[in-house]
């Protein structure tokens, strides 16, 4: 995908994003504090789905559930599905809330302590997908914009320097892009099994009160745990280049299929170059991804890492050429 593409798409996307979090921003705290309220058996007093017009014309459908319940010694009755917004464009959706929820059928419904008579059917997560992408967007175009104006030393890449010898980190992927891929990926999944548990919810298997913020551990720990797991990974050096100034020799990091440390002597080292890797995906589109690799006397060249960025990969490439003092070559 080319880069110009690609930081316009990721404006496009934050745009609508954080307009989206902007008027979101009180019903999704609500909803976080409702995986804290206490749960009660209700019953359903009436269902039926709705129509409106939406601001732009277009029609949207909601089930709109009455219920009944009681807290404390105190009965409310209550209509709230979720705090956010519960319509759909879609009339079956709206419907199959609406059947799962029959009258008179038990409902599990979850109070507010502090006011009784705030109830709601579902709490759960909705953004969390949304905005893992538009962070990691993010990462990319600080990245890409850093690149462009600074040109940072070896394209950006973490040098550890110790005397005569320098470690050189190139991460295949880097373990914020874990993190957050691991944590859109689990929001998605927990929005659709909380966030919208038609299924759950048209028999007994009624979630617990804690469903809510459980499912938020779940999602937010376990990006987490991914990110610190990448993270302890790629400093164990297990991606890191080594160049021996001493011995004059290069340790390969253990990717792009190398099982064991390969370690090559600079005089083996005819050049450094940049190979343009093309991929076809199946709708006929092509992406181009830029490996700086070494090539080396009488063996096959060795990838050293992958960018999407041509200009970080040309300045990586530039930096270790220089280093090793190797010509670079296209």
């Amino acid at each position: 995908m080319p880069s110009g593409f690609l930081m316009v798409f990721c404006l496009f996307w934050s745009g609508i994003v954080l307009v989206f979090d902007g008027s979101m921003v009180r019903p999704t705290w609500q909803q976080f504090e409702s995986g804290f309220y206490s749960s009660v058996e209700g019953k359903v007093t009436a269902n039926e789905v709705k129509s409106h017009r939406g601001s732009r014309g277009g029609k949207w459908y909601a089930a709109e559930i009455t219920y009944v319940y009681q807290a404390g010694t105190e009965n409310f009755t209550g209509k709230r599905l979720r705090y956010t917004n519960p319509s759909s464009h879609d009339y079956s959706d709206a419907f199959a809330i609406a059947s799962a929820h029959p009258v008179g059928a038990g409902v599990m419904v979850y109070y507010n302590p502090a006011q009784p008579g705030e109830g709601v059917l579902f709490p759960g997560l909705f953004l969390t997908p949304f905005n893992a992408v538009m962070l990691a967007l993010w990462t990319w175009g600080v990245g890409w914009l850093r690149a462009r104006w600074i040109h940072p030393v070896a394209g950006g890449v973490k040098l550890i320097s110790d005397g005569m010898v320098t470690r050189v980190r190139l991460p295949r992927c880097s373990a914020c892009w874990w993190g957050l891929g691991v944590t859109g990926g689990l929001g998605a999944v927990a929005a659709l099994v909380v966030g919208i548990p038609i299924n759950l919810h048209s028999s007994n298997l009624n979630p617990s009160a804690g469903l809510g913020l459980g499912a938020m551990v779940l999602v937010y720990g376990g990006g987490l745990a991914v990110y610190l797991w990448q993270k302890s990974k790629i400093n164990s050096g297990i991606a890191d280049l080594i160049i021996d100034e001493s011995s004059r020799t290069v340790q390969l990091p253990l990717t792009f299929g190398r099982q064991a440390p390969v370690t090559v002597k600079i005089t083996d080292i005819k050049s450094v170059w940049i190979q343009a890797i093309v991929r076809h995906n199946r709708k006929g589109g092509v992406t181009y991804t830029y490996a700086p690799t070494l090539q080396l006397s009488g063996r096959a060249g060795q990838k050293l890492a992958e960018w999407w960025d041509d200009v970080k990969a040309g300045d990586f490439a530039g930096w270790l050429g220089k280093q090793i003092r190797v010509p670079v070559k296209d």
